[in-house]
This record gives structure tokens, C-alpha cells and sequence, in this order.
């Protein structure tokens, strides 16, 4: 029942984040910002990020801010093992992979993010995510215990999410409004 009721969700999420990407031109301005603000990663962290498919929330600005104060970047590619991360900066050459996502060349260095932004169609207040049903984040944080921090617009908010057993919950959600939290400050 969760993997229908997700499906349906996922249908009209689409539409409605279509608009909101149309209303809030300036999300990505304004998330740089809150996370600055909220955040205050160890100067060690690799965050891995996403590079903006159609309306989702994009991130580049919040990426590059990251490289300009030296932190490292990692965006990521889906290989028939699953999930990986590769290493990026502003200068790498990013190619169309799969489903069309740009990512880093299969020469960039494999990484592991300490810190994952994640990009998604909708979120409820308990940090659970619905994503596109594939479950490639859900199966990278099965390997490997990163903070999650989710990114959409405040307007993809849901009372609940559908939930299956192999979901992880998000650690936060950024959106242009601020940071939702289902943690206490202090844990990361």
C-alpha cells in the first residue's frame, strides 16, 4: 500500500514542485544563506550535493559558496553498482548520465560526503523524504551513516509520507524558508 500511495503522491508532487520553481526563482540564492547560518560543518567535510534536474531546487550557487570557503564537493553518478560519489569543482566537465542527470566523468576520484544534500519531491516534519522510487540515496545511507540534509521548497511540505521499511528519515530539510529539523543543533 506505501509503494501506491507513494506513486500517487509522486504524480502530483512533480506538478506542484513545476510551479513552485516558477514562483521562488531566487531558492537558490536564498538557501545559501540559511545554511550558513544553520550549519557549521567541520572544515574537513565533503558534501555531496546534486547538480539540478528540471524544477528541482537548484543548488549550484550553495555548491560553489561551498568550493569558494574550501570545502570539497562531490556530486553523484549511478553506476550499475548503485550510487557513488564523484569528486567535482567548478571546472569539472560534467556529462549526461543516467536518466539524463549531468554528473562528473568517470575519471573524476571516487568520495565518500560526510554531509549529503538530497534533492526531493516531497517532506513531511519527521525528515521522510519522497524522492523519485528508485531508492539509490535510501541504498547509499545503508552503507554509509552521513548527514542528510534534504532540499525543496517549503511548499513541498506534507502532512506524512508513505513510508516502507528500507526509507531513512532526513536529519534536515533546507528550504528557501529555513531549516526544518528533526535533530537538536548541536548534533552535527
Amino acid at each position: 500500500m506505501p509503494a501506491e500511495q507513494k506513486k500517487i503522491l509522486r504524480d502530483i508532487m512533480k506538478e506542484k514542485r513545476k510551479i513552485l520553481f516558477q514562483d521562488h526563482p531566487n531558492a537558490g540564492e536564498k538557501i545559501v544563506a540559511l545554511f550558513f547560518n544553520f550549519f557549521d560543518l567541520s572544515p574537513e567535510a565533503i558534501v555531496g550535493g546534486y547538480w539540478p534536474m528540471k524544477s528541482e531546487l537548484d543548488i549550484k550557487p550553495l555548491l560553489n559558496k561551498l568550493l569558494n570557503k574550501g570545502f570539497r564537493c562531490a556530486l553523484p553518478c549511478i553506476t550499475s553498482e548503485g550510487l557513488i560519489y564523484r569528486a567535482w569543482t567548478s571546472s569539472t566537465h560534467l556529462e549526461k548520465g543516467t536518466f539524463h542527470a549531468f554528473e562528473p566523468p568517470s575519471t573524476a576520484p571516487v568520495t565518500i560526503p560526510n554531509v549529503l544534500l538530497v534533492p526531493l519531491l516531497a517532506f513531511d516534519k519527521e525528515g521522510h523524504r519522497l524522492g523519485y522510487g528508485q531508492g539509490h540515496f535510501d541504498r547509499f545511507l545503508h552503507q554509509h551513516k552521513v548527514l542528510t540534509i534534504g532540499v525543496g521548497f517549503k511548499g513541498q511540505e506534507v502532512e506524512k509520507i508513505p513510508r516502507q521499511d528500507h526509507d531513512f528519515a532526513l536529519d534536515y530539510i533546507l528550504t528557501e524558508e529555513g531549516v526544518v529539523s528533526r535533530k537538536k543543533h548541536s548534533d552535527f
